[in-house]
């Protein structure tokens, strides 16, 4: 590397990194480190780039991996590293670009060496490689301290008895004296971890530290991911033994957490955009220049105004994702790493899961309550966020599946995040894109309708949210392409697209989970209908027909003793019990549609002309004898069909023949105003509230780290990578 100008080709025999790789011993005052980490470097934008990168570097990883226990050059790495961090640390506020960018330097080494063993080598086999001593592999046994417990039937760290000498003598021989020894109680991925937690609270995220910031949050992915690879590597219950979570869950770091989960908010509130080609080169081929290019390309920046995703939104979720990654990587990557701390170790105390969710609004002027930290000593004081600068965030990027993730989070555990949203004029700019990702459902996967599905059903539950989205009238949705629709109010737009899910749902995908969830949404809002778009009317009551007639033809086919003849979604032939049990589930979503309809004419009839004109179109699909397991439920819609059928009668022989639309809504409004709701049988509200499974982790943990290969700037392309990540999504 050096100042030498080179592709990624090239980096295979670039002298440094063979010198760095060989056995060699390099101890962290060598002048050498100096002559490496004097480079400027174009990170890795997609997973095409990561495996050029990672072919051209395969050959000197081998070697390294040869040698680096008895070099111990990593760990002198990360002592230059800590270092000079020592250094950023002690006045975080000069924004020293040699500084910065000789940091940035050491630590992407580190990572992708970092990267590339977490892929080959259980994490105890990482731990050592970080705290090999120089000056100790020098002379003889490596004492590596506490670097996590082996799993049983793997061999563990090497003892002083069988000691593995250099292979080589190092060419430089430092006159300085030796770096510090480490000690038991502290090894060098609890330092490392350290330094990377500190710059990223204690440093501000300037032009010249941005990348900087990207790095640290990323080489703490990377150092996480070893629960990614666990499988991989033949390990279980790796979080209950792994140095890296003992170091970022357990006692020492109580009175950081707040700090880190705050800083990671903010960073991703302030979206700031990355600067461009800051170390690194954006022209031509070269993807390493030369010293001299790249402080040129630093100085010449910060004119002019960079477009942002709030000032040029994106035109798809997949732009959206795209340009996340590329202009807001320190916001990206930082909601994921939040999500990777709050989502580990969840039946226990979790202080990062704790501090994101009891963070208060800075609007708020209550008084911050502290809060006991896990081993109950000190108290730790919960963050104070900008919520508003957050929920701008969470809107802006709602359509991308780790941000949906989070806004659910927060929805569902955050009191004043919640108590915010009640606050929201715009709400509108939150649900809109999360009614595109259950709109495009056939492109989206079942986690992320999932999520959605869930963030609208804990909306819905907020009383003053189901009344004012019929007041928000939309205009011009060109996603919305199966019809036409020049206006429509947000509630009834709510409606249309969650019934369409569930009717997707229920003729392909039929997820017990996912209807249970469409029709909880619908029902929270029936109550608060009013002035349904005519579409959404006719598509509630179509739904109703599709499934009535559809059990009504299972029935038929078991009766006749013939169901090989059942076109049913997943199989060509079904067995009859799996045909009940279909059947049961038809029932379920037919009695919840009869619940809702009912509960939309008992509170709301006034309001809902279009509704009953539906109803009207199609009354003979609410005839008692049809439905006579539901009569209950049916029997108020029946009074109301048989009400206006009625004066529709009455109009009709007066007029000498048939009604237009027109005249017949005419009708429908005069009887309204006359009707009364006390006719009707009362039934309870129907209320539904998204209750979390139990052990939740299950779940979300393996989820987090699917979303972080998949929507984060760390590219697993690796054939070890690419398995790690489908061993944890079966």
């Amino acid at each position: 590397m050096g100042v030498a100008i080179s592709r990624y080709s090239d980096i295979s025999s670039n002298e440094l990194l063979a010198r760095f790789c060989s056995s060699e011993i390099i101890c962290p005052n060598d002048p050498f480190w100096n002559q490496l980490l004097a480079f400027n470097i174009q990170l890795p934008n997609n997973t095409d780039e990561q495996l050029i990168f990672d072919s051209s570097t395969e050959a000197l990883l081998q070697k390294f991996l040869q040698n680096n226990l008895q070099t111990g050059n990593l760990g002198s790495l990360v002592q230059v590293f800590i270092t000079r961090a020592t250094e950023l640390l002690a006045a975080p506020n000069s924004d020293n670009v040699m500084l910065a960018w000789q940091t940035f330097n050491a630590l992407f080494v580190i990572r992708a060496v970092s990267k590339y063993l977490v892929e080959i080598v259980p994490e105890y086999e990482l731990c050592r490689h970080l705290d090999v001593n120089a000056v100790r592999a020098a002379n003889g046994p490596v004492d590596v301290g506490d670097t996590g417990t082996p799993p049983p039937g793997q061999p563990g760290p090497e003892t002083p008895e069988s000691p593995t000498p250099p292979t080589s003598t190092p060419t430089h021989a430092p006159e300085a004296p030796a770096s510090p020894k480490l000690t038991v109680s502290e090894s060098r991925v609890e330092m490392l971890v350290d330094a990377l937690i500190g710059i990223i609270i204690d440093v501000p995220v300037t032009d010249n530290t941005y990348y900087l910031h990207l790095e640290c949050i990323n080489t703490l992915l990377v150092l996480m991911s070893v629960y990614m690879f666990a499988g991989v590597h033949g390990q279980t219950r790796l979080v209950e033994t792994s140095l890296i979570y003992r170091t970022l869950f357990q006692g020492r770091y109580g009175m950081h957490a707040p700090l880190l989960v705050k800083t990671l908010l903010v960073n991703l509130s302030n979206m700031a955009p990355a600067p461009p080609n800051m170390f690194g080169t954006g022209t031509g081929d070269s993807l390493l220049v030369n010293l001299a290019s790249g402080l040129w390309s630093m100085l010449r920046l910060g004119g002019g105004v960079r477009q942002t995703i709030y000032s040029q939104p994106a035109l798809d979720r997949r732009e959206l994702l795209d340009r996340l990654r590329r202009e807001h990587g320190v916001a990206n990557q930082s909601c994921l790493l939040l999500l990777a701390l709050a989502n580990h170790c969840m039946t226990q105390d979790n202080l990062y899961r704790n501090a994101l969710l009891c963070c208060e609004d800075t609007a708020e002027t209550s008084t911050t309550t502290p809060q006991r930290d896990s081993s109950g000593g000190a108290q730790v004081t919960p963050p104070r966020i900008d919520m508003a600068a957050l929920h701008k965030a969470l809107s802006a990027t709602a359509g991308c599946e780790h941000s949906t993730l989070l806004l659910y989070l927060m929805l569902h555990s955050c009191k004043a995040y919640k108590r915010h949203i009640t606050t929201v004029a715009n709400i509108e700019d939150l649900i809109v894109p999360i009614l595109q990702v259950l709109y495009n459902a056939p492109d989206s996967n079942s986690h992320h309708i999932y999520m959605s599905l869930i963030v609208l059903l804990i909306l819905t539950e907020d009383d003053s949210l189901i009344k004012n989205v019929h007041l928000i009238m939309l205009k011009n949705l060109t996603w919305y392409t199966e019809r036409s629709i020049s206006e429509i109010s947000l509630g009834g737009l709510m409606v249309l697209v969650v019934v369409r899910a569930l009717q997707y749902n229920m003729a392909r995908v039929r997820d017990k989970y996912l209807h249970t969830n469409c029709l909880a949404a619908i029902a929270n809002m029936s109550c608060e209908f009013r002035n349904l778009h005519p579409y959404v009317a006719q598509r509630i009551v179509s739904l109703f027909e599709t499934l009535t007639k559809r059990r009504s033809r299972l029935c038929s086919e078991i009766e006749g003793g013939d169901i090989n003849t059942l076109e049913l979604p997943h199989h060509a032939e079904e067995k009859t019990e799996e045909v009940m049990d279909h059947i049961a589930v038809l029932d379920e979503v037919i009695r919840m549609l009869l619940e809702i309809i009912n509960s939309c004419l008992t509170h709301q009839l006034p309001s809902n002309l279009n509704l009953v004109y539906a109803l009207l179109h199609k009354r003979h699909l609410f005839n008692h004898q049809h439905h006579q397991h539901h009569h209950h439920i049916a029997q108020n819609i029946e009074m109301v069909i048989g009400y206006f059928s009625t004066r529709l009668q009455r109009v009709q022989e007066g007029a000498g023949g048939d009604l237009g639309v027109t005249e017949v809504l005419q009708c429908i409004k005069k009887g309204a105003e006359q009707w009364s709701s006390d006719r009707l049988k009362k039934f309870p509200d129907l209320k539904f509230r998204y209750v979390e499974e139990e052990r939740p982790e299950e779940f979300f943990t393996p989820y987090v780290w699917g979303l972080i290969s998949s929507c984060g700037g760390v590219y697993w392309a690796s054939e070890c990578g690419a398995r790690a990540v489908g061993d944890l999504l079966c």
